[in-house]
């Protein structure tokens, strides 16, 4: 049923429940995940280019924080013993929402799986949360997971 699931992390504490959920879902179907982890951050090179950055070290530092992510990736699986899990991690710039719904389009994802804590800013109230704007704009299924409020 969902053989390719698209699980976009930002690597904090609240991911991890959208992660688990994706696995047990991938032990249930067979399924591969592939893990992404956008980084709003990252120019291309003409807004480099534009703003006079040196190619270099900003080449250095996307480096640095691709190999850091990825490490905190592979951690996270780790900790919910995954390991017999099919897994890609997918490293993107750009905005959080389009960058997930291009993704899932050139993967061709069955599902996506991510979680969802509400509206806690006025900007999520004003233009919606990037979860919500995934579940409005997506091809396939969006699973929501809700992180629970802290006490």
């Amino acid at each position: 049923m969902f053989q390719k699931i698209l699980c976009p992390t930002d690597l904090q504490e609240r991911s991890h429940l959208a992660l688990e959920k994706a696995v047990q879902l991938a032990h249930q179907f067979n399924s591969e995940i592939t893990l992404l982890n956008v980084h709003p951050e990252f120019m291309n090179e003409e807004e480099r280019e534009m703003l006079r950055v040196s190619v270099e070290k900003m080449k250095k530092k996307y480096s640095q924080t691709a190999v850091k992510a990825r490490e905190k990736m592979q951690e996270i699986i780790h900790e919910l013993h995954a390991e017999t899990v099919t897994l890609h991690y997918l490293l993107r710039g750009g905005k959080p929402d389009a960058t997930i719904l291009k993704v899932a389009e050139e993967m061709n994802a069955d599902l996506i799986v991510m979680a969802s804590d509400g509206r806690n800013n006025i900007g999520d109230f004003v233009a919606g949360t990037i979860t919500e704007h995934v579940m409005n704009h997506s091809v396939c299924p969006v699973l929501a997971v809700p992180v629970p409020e802290k006490s």
